[in-house]
């Protein structure tokens, strides 16, 4: 019984492995439909007349390969909206991936027509050149094909038949001869890669990077159209093409103009950019638009109010302006905070011409300001809210930058001003500065009657000993 045991203990142990490995493995393999690029099955629904949405798979595709599936036929010109168009039904008709039926159908003569067949089939087979190290050039390959090359005999065998069928289908019979890098464009137009950087890195039309060695020979290349991809932690490319950028597809071509405020110069850049996807072919700078500079100026000065000339006139007609809304909702809010939100609408016309932020320095702000308010609210601003407040001896400056507006004047100015003078009718406090023959105040009231009746003494004793030449009468109201 031992001897065998002995003998049943390795099957008992292999059962146990088996059983532990499975135990380890998903229940069952996910339907390939889970798994697959969908744009051929997007387009052969499309082409029957029912979307997929509406069929029913025992296993419905997911929503995010479907709208990846729409979006790369959007791309290749077999869909329009929901629609399939006319290129998308021969695309459909030729029976292959809609990238290579797209390539085959930009061919426009025979012999690129043969060509791309040539490509397609290349591209759905193993590479014939098997190396790891093989350079990248489809050429090469396409050279192997015309046996002008040596390359995997059982590889070419089968690209030559799936060629001959595509031969067929596009009714061509001519040598096939002519660029390449065109036609993968046409499948490929989000694997056009523009070197960057180091020897052999390449950024694609459609985002991200990809690499070549860089002793290979197309790692020096401006352009590519690549045809195959090996993906990993980085993409390095397998099947590539020099392209010209003459040869670049020029309905995918964009032209933007952007203009910015640079801070450094205080002037408006404008740079013209040709892109392709997240390519940028063309950078160029170009003379600004003057009215859009005048906007971006504008901008520029309303995130930085203090660029412009704000005198002392300027800040009393803002605090002014406040006050006199306060009474009447009506009067124009002239507040930083206002003039930022709208500084393009009062702003901007009065920079057209100019080149500089520091244009805006020139401008006479008062001016600017009090236009804002319309001739009826600054002529009742100057009526309500003067600047200067008439006295039997002179007038006094208001300056309504304090919590109260505050007159100030020498106080000989002051004399005979019995009553104390009203802003707003009265709707607005004032406060008087009297000030001594060197300009510094002596006594700040709000009520001159009972100043010139009250501490007005003690200031008059202080004054007198001070300024003796100067009158400081008992009673000057």
């Amino acid at each position: 019984r031992a001897g065998r045991a002995g003998r049943e203990a390795p099957g008992v142990a292999v059962r146990l492995w088996t059983e532990a490995a499975h135990r380890g493995l998903a229940p069952f393999d996910r339907p390939e439909i889970m798994e697959a690029e969908l744009s051929g099955l997007v387009l052969d629904c499309l082409s029957w007349g029912t979307p997929p949405e509406a069929l029913p798979f025992p296993d419905p595709p997911a929503a995010g390969p479907l709208a990846a599936a729409r979006t790369l036929l959007a791309d290749l010109g077999a869909m329009k909206g929901d629609a399939i168009t006319p290129l998308g039904r021969r695309m459909a008709d030729l029976g292959a991936h809609p990238r290579l039926a797209a390539m085959m159908l930009a061919a426009k003569s025979a012999t690129t027509q043969s060509l791309a067949a040539d490509l397609a089939a290349l591209l759905e087979e193993r590479d014939p050149m098997r190396e790891r190290d093989a350079p990248a050039d489809v050429t090469l390959r396409l050279e192997a094909l015309a046996g002008r090359r040596d390359a995997d005999r059982g590889a070419l065998s089968r690209i030559k038949q799936a060629a001959a069928q595509y031969r067929r289908r596009l009714r061509t019979t001519a040598p096939a001869s002519g660029d390449p890098a065109p036609l993968l464009a046409a499948a490929f137009p989000d694997r056009i890669a523009q070197r960057r950087g180091e020897i052999g890195s390449f950024r694609l039309s459609g985002g991200g990077g990809a690499k070549l060695p860089p002793g290979d020979p197309l790692a020096k290349a401006s352009l590519l159209a690549i045809g195959a991809l090996e993906l990993g932690a980085s993409a390095r490319i397998r099947l590539a093409a020099p392209l010209d950028i003459a040869d670049l597809p020029a309905e995918r071509i964009t032209e933007t103009v952007e203009s910015g405020f640079d801070s450094v110069s205080g002037t408006v850049l404008s740079r013209r950019r040709r892109r392709l996807g997240a390519l940028v072919l063309e950078d160029k700078t170009i003379p600004a638009d003057p009215q859009e500079t005048a906007l971006i100026l504008a901008d520029a000065a309303g995130r930085k109010l203090e660029v412009l000339d704000w005198t002392d006139s300027a800040r009393q007609l803002q605090a002014r302006a406040a006050l006199l809304r306060g009474i009447d909702p009506a009067v124009p809010d002239l507040s930083d905070a206002s003039l930022t939100a709208s500084v393009r609408e009062w702003l901007a016309p009065h920079l057209l011409g100019t080149m500089k932020l520091a244009d805006a320095a020139k401008l006479d702000l008062h001016a600017l300001l009090r236009g804002l308010l319309g001739w009826d609210h600054a002529s009742r601003l100057d009526r309500d809210l003067p600047t200067h407040l008439p006295l039997p001896g002179g007038r006094a400056a208001i300056d309504y930058l304090p919590p109260v507006p505050l007159a100030s004047a020498r106080a000989q100015a002051f004399y005979g001003q019995r009553t104390t003078p009203l802003l707003a009718g009265g709707r607005v406090p004032l406060q008087f500065a009297l000030l001594s023959p060197a300009g510094r105040p002596v006594a700040i009231t709000g009520d001159l009657s009972g100043f010139w009746t009250g501490a007005w003494m003690d200031v008059r004793r202080d004054m007198r000993g001070r300024y003796p030449r100067h009158d400081w009468p008992e009673a000057p109201g």
